[in-house]
């Protein structure tokens, strides 16, 4: 096999010729040597290559790792694992915005494994610069709800156009009597956070909440997005050094995560925005 000095590794005795991952490829960084009987990085291009892995998911000898991943090898995609249309339909119409939890922590290793799936999730360019900070127990999510308060209130003071728009002054007035319409007694947070240049860092972060949220939902807990402690985070430097959150970087979405409170057992009806079909 080749050294790791080129971005791309194919493995010249597994590769088959067959040109799929050259074809695929959407910088043409592949080339294929009919006369070696394999394929190879193009000489000029290979520098280019974004690790964006179509080559690998297509390659169907396992020929080919990106030094990017430490010369892993691909993972077999398991066809018994396949979903169909209707079952994508039920799961994504029965997903819900959940506002009430149970009093129970989650469990690391159920965070991690939320987390693990934003790595798959699409981004400009592929920069792949999505982080997280995840707010792992009940006490340190309580502990982000009253900072959030503490900011609110200072927009309060302020008079500041949000308390208006966000209901600030009655949320906090809540808060202080013991109801958290900030966090909503969730047991873990997780607030997506990224440089604030880059090629589309909000949309990054956006999708990789979103597919946290939809994995939260397929492993029997609820999600919802916590607009009051994105806002604040923003705004308020002593709750972005508790969270963590590099200096530079925004957060863009905030998730409570938990178990429902409730079953939900129907799907209501929703109504769909237009569509214009250009022919």
């Amino acid at each position: 096999m080749q050294e790791f000095e080129s971005p791309i590794i194919i493995d010249a005795e597994k590769c088959v010729a067959c040109g799929l991952c050259a074809k695929d490829c959407p910088l043409g960084v592949i080339v294929v040597d009919k006369e070696a009987g394999s394929a190879a990085p193009h000489p000029k291009r290979a520098e280019r290559c974004f690790a964006c892995g179509h080559c690998m998911a297509v390659c169907p000898t396992g020929a080919i790792r990106l030094s990017r991943f430490g010369g892993r090898e691909a993972i077999p995609v398991r066809s018994e694992l396949a979903v169909t249309l209707d079952q994508v339909e039920q799961f994504m119409r029965s997903r819900r915005s959940v506002r009430a939890f149970k009093a129970q922590a989650l469990e690391r290793a159920v965070l991690e494994r939320l987390m693990g799936v934003t790595a798959y999730a699409p981004s400009g360019h592929n920069e792949r610069k999505v982080e997280w900070a995840v707010v792992a127990t009940p006490e340190a999510v309580q502990t982000v709800s009253r900072m959030v308060a503490d900011w609110m209130q200072l927009k309060v003071d302020e008079k500041h156009p949000l308390v208006q728009s966000l209901h600030l002054r009655g949320v906090v007035r809540a808060c202080r009597a013991g109801a958290d319409l900030i966090c909503r007694n969730a047991p873990a947070l997780a607030l997506a956070h990224a440089p604030r240049e880059g090629a589309t860092p909000a949309e990054d972060a956006v999708i990789a909440a979103s597919h946290v949220e939809l994995a939260a939902h397929a492993a029997g807990l609820g999600a919802c997005w916590a607009g009051y402690v994105t806002h604040a985070v923003n705004g308020h430097q002593p709750l972005a050094e508790y969270l963590g959150i590099p200096e530079g970087h925004v957060v863009y979405a905030t998730l409570m995560l938990g178990h429902p409170a409730v079953r939900y057992a129907a799907i209501p009806p929703r109504e769909m925005g237009g569509v214009n079909w250009v022919e």
